[in-house]
Order: structure tokens, then sequence, then C-alpha cells
């Protein structure tokens, strides 16, 4: 592919609207994430107070499991989606990473 080619009207669209679709996402992402885990960490220290007092059993090894396998499903994806570049996959990453520095 020559320069020319990666440069016409229609890969700098796909780039440019990926890049702002990028730029959104990265910044909802960002507050979605930080509730996500706040939440998740509230329920980790309820589940932990109520075994402590023995109101129920919370057995640890499949909770660590499950992480584990969502954790590689997410790995899964984006491998997926590293092997299937497009322009607009590549402006996307670049937005996203923006979208993730805006406060």
């Amino acid at each position: 592919m020559d320069i020319g080619t990666f440069l016409s009207q229609a890969t700098l669209a796909q780039l440019g609207g990926g890049t702002l679709a990028g730029i959104a996402v990265g910044y909802a992402a960002k507050r979605a994430a930080k509730i996500a885990l706040l939440m998740v960490g509230l329920i980790l220290i309820g589940l932990y107070l109520l075994a402590q007092h023995g109101l129920v059993t919370v057995h640890w090894q499949a909770v660590s499991q499950e992480l584990e396998q969502g954790s590689r499903g997410a790995g899964q994806w984006l491998s997926t989606m590293i092997k299937e570049l497009s322009p607009s996959l590549v402006g996307l990453a670049g937005g996203f990473v923006i979208g993730l520095k805006i406060r």
C-alpha cells in the first residue's frame, strides 16, 4: 500500500470518525469503570464482613476463578480486535486513549 492510497478521502474520514467515537467511548468508559470498581469493591468488602460475622460462607476460590475467567475473555476480545485492524479502529484506539486522559 502506498501513501497516496492510505491518505485517500475515505480512509481519512474513517480515521477521523473513529477518533471522535473513540474520544466519546474513552471518556464514558473512564467514568463507568470508576463506578464499577467502586461497586465491586463495596460488594467484596460487604461479603468479607458478612463472612467474618458468620452470616454467609464465601467460597473465595470460586470468586477468584470467575474473575480470572472474565479477564481471559476480555483478553481474547482484545486479541481479536487487534487482528482486524482498520483505519476506523486505529482512530478509535487513539481517540479512546485521548478520552481516558480527559478530566
